[in-house]
This record gives C-alpha cells, structure tokens and sequence, in this order.
C-alpha cells in the first residue's frame, strides 16, 4: 500500500513534469524513427500518410515534453492542466480507436496490443496523478 510520503511523491507537480517530459520524449523518439524500423519496434503498421501523420505527432509530443521539462522546477497551474487534458483524452482516444476500429486491424499484433494499453494505463495514471496534483497545489496556494 502507498504511504502518504509515496503518494505525496507521486502527486508533485515538479515529480509529474519530469515524468511526463520523459514519457512524451519517449513517443516523440519512436516516432522519428526511420520509417522501416518503426513497425519493429512499435507496432505500427503504417503506409505513407502515416508516417508522416506520426512524425507531425512525434514533433507536437516532444515540444510538449519540452514545455513539461522547462516547467519541471516551476509548474504552472495552465500547463499542468493542459497536460493532464491530454493525458486523458489521448488514453481515451486510444481506447476508443482501438473499439471502432478493431476490425480494420487497428494494434492487430502483439507488440502493437502492448504497447497501446501500456500508452493506455500509462495516460490515464498521469492524468489522474496530474489533477490530484493540480487540486493539491490549489489548496496549498
């Protein structure tokens, strides 16, 4: 069980800037890799628009990864909530996807199944971590 040490960690918005920075460097990384090595490492199986759908993604997740990372000593109210707006809705997002299109062969191999309810569980933590965190740092002022 978490004790309220853990938990006061967990909910820092210093702690979950870093985190986030560190999460969405990760995307943007993956989704500059060369097109015929992404399917390998990611998942994606991807034709040409949508490689380059994904590295126009890839560049928007590691400027908000930067944004989280310059932020990360003095987080702003604004940006933790537009942080944790997109954490949310891109777990939501996922999840969604993967329903309507799951007969389309959307994530339709064990790496890209992987690696979605990973982005899936991973999203949701943070966004929820990231609202405690806001609602804590309001109330502290």
């Amino acid at each position: 069980m978490f004790g309220r040490k853990k938990m006061k960690k967990l909910t820092d918005l210093k702690f979950l800037f870093t985190a986030v920075a560190i999460l969405e460097f990760f995307y943007f990384a993956a989704a500059m890799l060369p097109p015929s090595i992404i399917p390998t490492v990611t998942g994606w199986n991807l034709g040409p628009d949508g490689h380059w759908i994904a590295k126009l993604i890839g560049l928007s997740l590691g400027t908000m990864g930067y944004m989280a990372w310059i932020f990360r000593k003095s987080p702003h109210i604004g940006v933790a909530k537009g942080l944790a707006f997109y954490q949310l809705a891109s777990a939501t997002m996922d999840w969604l996807m993967w329903l309507t299109m799951k007969e389309e062969g959307i994530f339709n191999n064990s790496l890209a199944e992987t690696t979605v309810i990973g982005a899936i569980v991973s999203h949701y933590f943070f966004g929820i971590l990231l609202i405690i965190g806001i609602n804590k740092s309001q109330k502290n002022g």
